[in-house]
């Protein structure tokens, strides 16, 4: 008979202030491969672990669809049956758990393709996605650096996070979103930006900048297929 499994904290760890339940450990200043992420949506305290980890929370920061996340936010004990008929407990932490808009929530781990082949975890993981699935309602999702770092969406992605505002360029946005009202969709950021007419300084575009927060916002999607530029197709959503 399965054993069920629990979680501590019991909602997932989905809570303002919800930080990592594991150590953080000191930084290794000769290493670059941890660090401390400044995650907008991050409910609490977001170190990562790895550079892939950081790409992934990239991702999930300029995904619209997805309303927060927390860090390493709960310990899942779960079991596994053993060979005479009992249950070996474990536990796992999660790298994410994320809140979509819609409340729906997911478990991610970000795993390299090498550490997802090794026996250890091909072992644990039927278990640890039995426990998310049928007792917690969740799904968990691994995801590999294949998935996580593909291009160019990995690198629109960083593009986008670099644009986000941290105070609102008023004007830039409701001229964009007028602009982008009259000409309809599909367009191009270089119309828009051409149509709108606003002076800009020295090196920076404030249509360009504005058009990422939109897009960051839900209001429109980018094409991410291809690496951003003026001829950057801007769509409806869900288009």
């Amino acid at each position: 008979m399965r054993k069920i499994s629990k979680t501590t904290p019991a909602d997932l760890g989905l809570s303002a202030g919800s930080g990592p339940v594991r150590k953080v450990k000191r930084r290794n200043y000769y290493r670059a491969v941890d660090g401390d992420g400044g995650d907008h949506k991050a409910l609490g305290l977001s170190p990562f672990r790895s550079l892939l980890e950081r790409d992934l929370r990239t991702l999930l920061s300029a995904n619209p669809a997805i309303q927060c996340y927390a860090i390493e936010p709960h310990t899942l004990e779960y079991f596994i049956p053993t060979e005479t008929g009992g249950h070996a407990k474990h536990t796992y932490v999660p790298d994410v758990v994320l809140r979509y808009r819609d409340c729906r929530a997911a478990v991610l781990d970000a795993k390299a393709f090498f550490f997802g082949t090794t026996k250890s975890w091909l072992k644990c993981e039927p278990h640890i996605t039995a426990a998310y699935n049928i007792d917690h309602n969740v799904p968990f999702v691994v995801l590999s650096e294949g998935v996580i770092r593909l291009q160019p969406r990995l690198s629109n992605c960083e593009i986008m996070k670099r644009h986000r505002y941290i105070v609102e360029d008023v004007a830039a946005l409701m001229r964009s979103r007028d602009i982008i009202a009259n000409i309809g969709l599909p367009t191009t950021i270089a119309i828009v930006s051409e149509a709108a007419r606003i002076n800009s300084p020295d090196g920076c575009n404030r249509v360009y900048t504005a058009i990422m927060n939109l897009a960051l916002a839900g209001e429109i999607d980018l094409d991410l297929s291809k690496p951003f530029s003026m001829a950057t197709e801007i769509r409806s959503r869900n288009q």
